[in-house]
């Protein structure tokens, strides 16, 4: 560089070192003939006034953003070489203290505009920004050699992406070796300073990792070398003949000038030296710093951090920031670095899904203690029956029905009731039951009614002797617990029962009770307990998903139902030591389906459109492909709502594969289907596995008979509904558990083309058809549960 610099050379020096030919900035026109430079940013360029006016509204803010910024380096440049030099600030300061700049505090926010200067060209990927960027840099550098803004983490990834491989290694071990010098003294002008040139580029990475060479230098050196492997790979491939051009780059300079096409032999040894290189920099990268594959990988929102330390999130965050350009711009180089870290991936720890989405059975849901937020109200309808209010009320479309209001429709009532044989003796046993709906579903038409015996312990592990109280408070628990109101539609619900006990306690007395720490005005303990605290939680978790929940006290002979069936519970034989919930006889509807296609979807909806017609045949199938649209439904959805994860963006889309995974994890259905398979290579496969702590690998593609294999589904009657034997193409599954595998190749029965695992309380599935065979529709609807 000029040692008298100034704004006006480096304009000069910009405008004159381009990267490539230039092209038309308007996506849909990328002319390369009669070009002109946009006057603002002067790094991108039109092929007339109409295509930058077409492009105006996406170009304006980036160019708006450098000419500001390179008017307040003009301004600040002006600014400092008019200031008269004092005992802090010697005299035309660019010639005299070239190499220790920031040490004079004065040139401090003439470097800060620099580097805003540099960071506004990087908005725009051009080789002219990228260009101007480096020469910004390069000559920070220069100004002060020590690089107090760091400015030597960004320059590798831009020689890289300008071609300038050789510059790039020399820079990187220039680095390298000076932060192993303790004695380097960066005050002295007269010590060489970026004087490596011509280094060896295939030599030994052992020296650099182990010296003090910074995590985005590792990360581009890293990239230099798979750059470099994959071209070699261009060579050895047709042992000498003119490689297929399939690289969207040519081959880079170090390769084209240092290796022998011809040499076969060279080409060979080169190529295996370069991988075991590669994968001792993976090893070393994730030594440094444990988050930074995961963030170089993923689509995540990266944001330049305000703090940071080495190894944390935010290390990890800065170098991608420096250098994922680069990677993006190099062919195939983050499908090795995925295939080859996957077995750095932690496992996923999943994080608790939103309580509103919970759905019941509450054997996913807490078992929640009262905190007194929430109590429930009075029904307060004291001449009218429930039959006057209420009436049945079909509330799908597979025909489940429900007491509904009848001005109402978002009022839900059940009947509940608790009976207690030998009340008050030892030997006591009690029974409960819940009435949910009138069974016009039912061919015998009989009332739905869930019912059981009371247990011998409460929600706490507290021993309790039956009694009535007890088994009528256990009956109420189960109306809020054993089913889900709020995904049924319903925003409120009525619990009438005979008990005056249940009804003024839950409605009257527990505020009280709760105010007194539990206590009687006798001093007493209140009894039961442990019924009441986990009630009154459940009212608070119902409310806290939109569920009002009221008590009613109705007469006795109004309660018939509920009565015999507790009756009947009470007197079953078999004792229940445990407090557990009760799975529902009531007719199960079927789970809506979540598609999330993020990627072709148009291609989804060419070869799944059988498919798509089977599931909206059966149920509800919402479609997102939109990965904001896949978040916000993925936050309100039930749990109960079976993932399809169409394509592979859940294996780099890091928001929404977190999401689907915590839902998994807390007993959502994900089934990995669509295209699934064709849309992710090994390495984002070993990758998603890993986070889920399961072995699958991915095996052979071919096209074979698939065989099904009935012990595994478990299910006879699903399983004669799934087809016996069918001819597909798939990608198979190695590693998979025998109880997981439904379909083997008649070939090969150690691979599978559709399995079904559990993880954590829910399950995952695949399919590995990648040609949306029809009888492998039957299957996806088999694996959503829709069968």
């Amino acid at each position: 560089m000029n040692p008298s610099w100034d704004s006006a050379e480096l304009e000069r020096l910009l405008l004159a070192n381009t990267l490539s030919p230039p092209r038309c900035a308007l996506a849909s026109c990328a002319s390369t003939a009669g070009l002109l430079r946009c006057s603002g940013c002067k790094v991108v360029h039109y092929c007339s006034s109409h295509h930058q006016a077409a492009h105006r509204r996406l170009h304006k803010d980036d160019c708006n953003k450098i000419k500001n910024s390179r008017a307040k380096l003009a301004a600040e440049e002006q600014a400092l070489r008019a200031r008269p030099p004092d005992l802090f600030l010697p005299a035309d300061v660019f010639t005299s203290s070239v190499g220790h700049f920031w040490g004079i505090l004065d040139t401090r926010d003439y470097m800060r505009a620099r580097h805003a200067a540099l960071d506004a060209l990087l908005r725009i990927d051009t080789g002219d920004a990228v260009e101007a960027a480096l020469a910004h840099g390069l000559d920070m550098l220069r100004l002060c050699r020590s690089d107090n803004l760091g400015v030597r983490d960004i320059i590798p990834s831009l020689l890289l992406r300008l071609g300038r491989e050789q510059e790039c290694y020399d820079f990187i071990k220039w680095w390298a070796l000076v932060f192993a010098d303790d004695l380097y003294d960066w005050g002295d002008m007269s010590l060489p300073y970026l004087d490596v040139h011509n280094a060896d580029p295939f030599e030994s990475v052992t020296p650099l990792l182990q010296g003090h060479m910074s995590l985005s230098h590792a990360s581009a050196l890293t990239l230099l070398k798979v750059r470099m492997y994959i071209d070699i790979s261009e060579y050895e491939h047709d042992e000498g003949f003119p490689a297929d051009p399939s690289l969207d780059r040519q081959i880079g300079e170090v390769v084209s000038a240092r290796v022998s096409r011809h040499d076969y032999a060279q080409v060979v040894s080169i190529s295996a030296r370069l991988k075991d290189q590669f994968t001792q920099l993976c090893k070393g990268v994730q030594d440094k710093n444990p988050y930074f594959w995961e963030t170089l990988i993923n689509d995540v929102d990266i944001r330049l951090p305000e703090y940071y330390s080495q190894g944390s999130p935010e290390d990890a965050a800065l170098a991608c920031i420096h250098g994922k350009r680069a990677w993006e711009e190099s062919e195939d180089a983050i499908r090795m670095v995925e295939a080859e870290v996957a077995k750095y991936t932690r496992q996923y720890a999943p994080k608790p899904v939103p309580k509103s989405i919970l759905t019941m059975p509450a054997h996913i849901a807490e078992k929640r203690r009262a905190t007194g937020a929430v109590f429930p109200a009075l029904f307060r309808f004291p001449l009218a029956t429930p039959q006057q209010l209420f009436k049945s009320m079909s509330i799908n479309a597979s025909g489940l029905h429900r007491f509904v209001c009848r001005n109402d429709a978002t009022q839900a009532l059940v009947y509940v009731d608790g009976a207690c044989a030998n009340n008050g003796q030892q030997n006591a046993t009690g029974g409960w039951a819940v009435v949910q709906s009138p069974g016009l579903c039912r061919p015998d038409a009989q009332p739905d009614v869930i019912s059981a015996r009371l247990e011998d312990k409460g929600p706490f592990d507290v021993c309790g002797v039956a009694t009535s109280n007890r088994a009528e408070l256990r009956a109420a628990i189960a109306a809020l617990r054993e089913c889900n109101w709020v995904e049924e539609g319903f925003r409120s619900l009525v619990i009438a029962t005979d008990s005056t006990y249940v009804v003024d306690g839950a409605t009257r007395w527990c505020k009280t009770w709760m105010s007194n720490g539990w206590k009687l005005q006798t001093g007493d303990t209140v009894k039961n307990q442990d019924l009441w605290d986990l009630l009154l939680g459940q009212v608070e978790a119902a409310h806290e998903s939109g569920l009002a929940v009221v008590f009613w006290k109705i007469a006795r002979e109004l309660n018939t139902v509920a009565d015999a069936a507790a009756k009947a519970a009470s007197a079953l034989p078999q004792s229940i030591p445990e407090f557990r919930d009760t799975i529902s006889a009531v007719p199960v509807e079927r789970p809506k389906v979540l598609a999330l296609i993020l990627e072709s979807e148009q291609l989804f909806n060419d070869i799944h459109a059988n498919l798509i017609s089977s599931i909206g045949a059966l149920t509800t199938l919402e479609r997102v492909s939109d990965p904001q649209a896949a978040l916000d439904e993925l936050a309100r959805a039930p749990l109960s709502t079976v993932i399809l994860a169409a394509d592979g963006a859940i294996t780099h889309h890091q928001a929404v594969r977190e999401k689907v995974l915590d839902r998994l994890h807390a007993g959502a259905t994900v089934i990995l289907a669509g295209q699934f398979s064709n849309f992710v290579n090994d390495g984002q496969f070993d990758r998603l596995m890993s986070s889920l702590g399961l072995p699958w690998k991915r095996g052979d593609y071919s096209r074979t008979n698939l065989r099904l294999w009935r012990s595994a589904v478990g299910n006879a009657a699903l399983s004669d509904k799934l087809p016996p034997m069918y001819s597909a193409k798939a990608v198979y599954l190695k590693n998979v558990a025998p109880s997981g595998v439904w379909y083997t190749s008649e070939y090969d029965s150690s691979q599978t083309a559709v399995a079904l695992a559990r993880v954590g309380q829910g399950r995952l599935g695949y399919l590995g058809d990648v040609n949306g065979e029809t009888h492998s529709n039957q299957v996806v609807l088999g694996l959503c549960g829709l069968l």
